[in-house]
């Protein structure tokens, strides 16, 4: 068994084992399509590197070429089409059959042509090279790019630059064998061979960090949402609230006198529940405090019937307008049902060297007040009016 041989057996049990890991993946989270069609990519690719096991006994050798050649072209359009739906990049739906179909005319007018003529090899290489680029531009079609799409980016560049120097460096090891059956036997078949698998670890590793951070993420927000409203939950809205406020914290200039506005906003349902009468749904009080909260809030459902707004850009007196507008419509709107809606609500703003924890025990202390009040009320919060016990002369 040649080198080359041994090196196919070993890709091809490595993308077997890759595309059962992307579909394990796609499995789990029936969102992440990209883990399917990663999936495919590297089964295709074990079919490829198998039809050269195959081509070294010299079995059938035509129908195997162009199984191997095919079957690269399928990979590297399923590589793109995942990388599309993970960069969520359109691409026309029979567009990739159209290259398939397109690389199968040019594979069939040039396979029986000479083996060591320099321009078949040009036009065998010729698809995945632009494939290759096809791919890198659905990257670069993305929107936003962290650091890793930049590496993929070069990734994909460094793989159609490959692709167009094999022809050379056939040309320099001393070519590709004068038929199919001698080409495992040859120095190119091993370089060849190697360098392929290196490449297909790379493209693996990297695109199962791309699924596992797509799934991760899409956990995480389950996570911090509310499954009933949508809304992010007590632990969401304060992990948020936390990072918004310091960076907020951020932008502030000590040289400066003028501070940014964010507000708090805590509200709670005076008596969702009435004896021989529906509970409200919070799903409608969820949906309404959305539609008049300002753009840019945070909205959390914290308890079964208790919210918070979290408003950059808005002050002391903002807030109690929109809160008062959130009285008068969710009164409007259970007014059919015969069911007065009362809401205890407690408002703060943020203050220069305030953390989150301030300003949701200024915002406490002012919705208890609204409570102790009777409810159907809401009270204000200013620093200046408010202490701690602790800092109580």
């Amino acid at each position: 068994m040649s080198g080359a041989v041994l090196i196919s057996w070993i890709i091809v049990a490595l993308c077997l084992l890759q595309s059962a890991v992307f579909l394990a993946v796609a499995r789990f989270d029936s969102l992440n399509r990209a883990a399917l069609w990663f999936s495919g990519a590297f089964l295709a690719a074990a079919l490829s590197f198998g039809g050269e096991i195959v081509l070294s006994t010299g079995w059938w050798p035509g129908p195997v070429r162009m199984t191997i050649a095919m079957a690269m072209v399928v990979m590297l359009v399923l590589l793109a089409y995942g990388l599309g739906r993970h960069y969520h990049v359109p691409l026309p739906a029979g567009g990739g059959f159209a290259i398939i179909a397109a690389s199968a005319l040019l594979y069939w007018l040039i396979l029986d042509l000479p083996r060591s003529d320099f321009l078949r090899q040009m036009l065998y290489q010729l698809p995945y090279a632009l494939l290759s680029l096809f791919g890198l531009s659905v990257i670069a079609r993305a929107r936003e790019k962290a650091w890793f799409d930049r590496v993929l980016l070069v990734l994909f560049g460094l793989l159609a630059v490959h692709f167009v120097l094999k022809p050379f460096l056939a040309q320099w090891v001393g070519g590709v064998g004068t038929s199919p059956g001698s080409f495992a036997q040859t120095s190119y078949a091993g370089l060849s061979t190697a360098l392929g698998a290196v490449l297909l670890l790379v493209l693996a590793a990297c695109g199962l960090v791309l699924v596992l951070g797509d799934t991760a993420k899409r956990l995480i927000r389950r996570a911090e949402r509310d499954a009933e409203s949508g809304l992010l939950n007590r632990a969401g809205f304060t992990a948020h609230a936390r990072r918004m406020v310091v960076a907020l914290a951020e932008t502030e200039r000590p040289d400066l006198p003028e501070r940014v506005d964010m507000a708090l906003t805590l509200i709670a349902v005076d008596h969702p529940v009435i004896p021989a009468a529906p509970a409200l749904a919070a799903t409608d009080i969820a949906a309404r405090i959305i539609a008049l909260a300002p753009a840019g809030s945070l909205v959390g459902r914290v308890a079964d019937y208790d919210f918070a707004i979290l408003a950059p850009q808005a002050n002391l007196f903002a807030a109690r307008d929109v809160a008062e507008a959130l009285r008068t419509a969710l009164a409007t709107d259970f007014a059919d049902i015969g069911r007065p809606v009362a809401l205890s609500i407690g408002i703060t703003e943020r203050e220069p060297g305030d953390v989150y924890a301030d300003l949701l025990a200024r915002g406490l202390w002012a919705l208890d007040e609204a409570q102790r009040a009777g409810g159907d009320c809401l009270r204000l919060a200013a620093r200046s009016e408010f202490a701690l016990p602790n800092e109580r002369p």
